[in-house]
């Protein structure tokens, strides 16, 4: 078997991988689960498994080990505004997990608008008084107004912060991305706080894929249903939050043979309904976290349908009745899950509407993730054409992160890119969310 890949979830005292067969990810699927101990424990159940397969690449879903509440990393966070509020930072963020991870608040003047206007000079010695005070504080996130459009201010701090703490551990928002203030600060503090987990995990698993084959490349589940880097995760562990469902759903349209799919995922307690197109999860930024944190990264849009069996059948089939695509239903657990999910494909037309996975539905979506990026940009355009000419930057910006991803060459594509109107900020302004996919460029 050339090309297989292996997916990996990494759950409480468990592990569960899938080889999914074929250089496109499309041929035989083998199951096995074991112990999530040393990583000879668990590169010999990847060999076991693989049998006489060239592995060509293992990918990581390792949501289950960044949870946030459990990170036990405390947070400085340190605000860049162009005008403090008067009455300070008030009592903080309504969410008790932000709450928690914060250890220090602080807000310092500086900061530009969505365009990239300087709205105020940066207070340095503003910077460097928060970094002394946060001294005892190991992580640090930084969140400037108007990042998204000019990260230098952010960049300044973090440059003064490291010339007087070398060892903290610094997240910047312009990193992770998003165009709301809040939605992306907590994002960072959330990213700042899973830093040290993240490297300890991304050295783990790069050693594992190493045990496996010195041609194994080690790739990580992303929330948007992609796949990033070891040197990603350890930048932006938060991508990989959420990671398990966008990839069950990408696993059920898989196994399912359809490239487009609406998808119910059954677990105990609710159906999870989502869209696959282009064999990829259609995804949001509107969608809580963690801890119902709303942050500005992309993750798989997930709509639960609660209560009995029968009921959230009953609504899945009318979703079904109304929608162009095939229906396919899996079960993402056994027991409870598994009866909702008969109950739910006993009410589709189509036979071939049920997946049985034979394993845990997230390996086999993490074995066949592909290369994403993901950008959202406000720009400002006075006519048609030039919107077009930024929209065109825009495209081709993300098709190079797809490429710097690890995809084939020329297999780069746009999955999706729209322009909405944003005129009661300044007229001729735009927002821009543009979506790019490839195909892995592994070929064992």
């Amino acid at each position: 078997m050339e090309g297989a890949r292996i997916g990996i979830l990494l759950g409480a005292g468990r592990a569960h991988a899938a080889l999914v067969g074929g250089p496109a990810g499309g041929g035989e699927v083998r199951h096995a689960t074991g112990p999530n101990a040393s990583e000879r424990v668990l590169a010999r159940m990847l060999r076991d498994l693989a049998g006489g397969a060239r592995v060509a690449s293992v990918t990581w879903d390792v949501a289950a080990e960044l949870d946030p509440a459990l990170a036990g990393t405390p947070v400085a966070a340190v605000r860049i505004v162009p005008r403090p509020p008067a009455a300070g930072l008030g009592s903080g963020h309504p969410s008790p997990l932000l709450r928690a991870l914060q250890a220090r608040r602080g807000a310092v003047v500086g900061g530009h608008d969505l365009f990239g206007v300087e709205l105020a000079p940066l207070d340095v010695y503003a910077v460097l008084a928060e970094c002394a005070a946060a001294r005892d504080i190991p992580a640090l996130a930084v969140t400037a107004s108007g990042a998204p459009g000019c990260a230098d201010h952010e960049l300044a701090a973090a440059e003064l912060i490291y010339d007087t703490r070398p060892d903290a551990r610094v997240s910047l928002s312009h990193q992770v991305g998003g165009l709301g203030l809040l939605d992306r600060e907590a994002a960072t503090v959330i990213n700042a706080a899973l830093l040290a987990r993240a490297a300890e995990l991304a050295e783990r698993c790069v050693r594992v894929g190493e045990l496996v084959g010195p041609q194994v490349s080690t790739w990580f589940a992303a929330g948007d249903g992609g796949r990033v880097s070891a040197e990603r995760l350890r930048l932006l562990p938060v991508l990989a939050l959420s990671a398990s469902e966008a990839v069950a759903l990408t696993g059920a349209a898989r196994l399912a043979g359809a490239a487009d799919a609406l998808v119910g995922l059954a677990l105990p307690d609710a159906l999870a309904v989502g869209h696959v197109a282009g064999g990829l999860p259609e995804v949001t930024v509107d969608r809580p976290g963690p801890g119902g944190v709303r942050m500005a990264i992309p993750t798989a849009s997930l709509t639960r349908l609660p209560g009995p069996p029968a009921a959230s059948a009953a609504a899945f089939a009318l979703l079904a009745e109304h929608e162009p695509r095939p229906a396919v239903v899996a079960a993402m657990r056994g027991g409870e899950a598994a009866e909702r999910a008969r109950a739910a494909a006993a009410r589709l037309p189509a036979p071939e509407g049920m997946v049985l996975p034979g394993g845990e539905l997230a390996a086999v979506g993490a074995a066949c993730t592909e290369p994403t990026a993901w950008l959202d940009s406000v720009v400002y355009a006075e006519s048609g054409e030039e919107l077009e000419r930024q929209r065109g930057i825009a495209e081709q910006r993300a098709l190079t992160l797809v490429a710097e991803s690890g995809a084939r060459l020329g297999s780069e594509r746009v999955v999706s890119s729209r322009a909405v109107s944003m005129s009661f900020l300044r007229s001729g302004s735009y927002r821009l969310m543009v979506r790019a996919g490839g195909e892995a460029g592994e070929s064992a």
